[in-house]
């Protein structure tokens, strides 16, 4: 199977590209990222690929940016990769939730006065909005810790394990 090649022989490729970026490019910092290629395509080429995307997607956004960063000296603009996450997960899950939504206008908020201010380092604070405003107002099922009777093994049953089925029916 193609997958299981791709997946044993990225070690391989990674240190090709590791020693390249290095030797050819003299640029060291930039070549120690393709090692991250190593746990990207084992996600994403084991299980459904565009849902493993999903998942992911924060891991890309993160190699993608210091790619840009350590290979291109692209800090600035190559931090809106970080808006890939998500964009993807709104597009794999195709729903729109009432945390989504804090997040998307948070966002979107920020950039609208980065633009209009072109004051984009004291305004990331306000990305501080989406986790406080969330768990006041959109709590998840799951999000405290109580201590009851139930074993740790059977919370951890019905939270991970349980919730996982329910997902792979969908």
């Amino acid at each position: 199977m193609i997958k299981r090649r791709i997946i044993a022989v990225m070690p391989l490729i990674s240190l090709l590209l590791f020693l390249g970026a290095g030797l050819y490019l003299e640029n060291w910092s930039l070549g120690w990222t393709f090692f991250l290629l190593i746990p990207i395509s084992w996600i994403l080429l084991t299980g459904k690929p565009f849902k493993k995307l999903s998942e992911i997607m924060p891991m890309v956004s993160l190699i993608l940016f210091l790619w840009l960063g350590f290979g291109f000296d692209l800090w600035h603009p190559g931090w809106m990769v970080f808006l890939l996450v998500p964009i993807v997960n709104l597009i794999v899950e195709k729903k729109i939730n009432a945390r989504k939504l804090v997040g998307i206008i948070v966002t979107g908020s920020y950039i609208a006065i980065g633009l209009i201010t072109d004051e984009w380092h004291p305004t990331w604070i306000m990305f501080l909005l989406i986790p406080i405003i969330n768990t006041i107002f959109f709590p998840q099922k799951n999000a405290f810790v109580e201590f009851g009777t139930e074993s740790i093994k059977n919370r951890f049953r019905n939270i991970i394990i349980d919730e996982e089925k329910d997902e792979d029916r969908k």
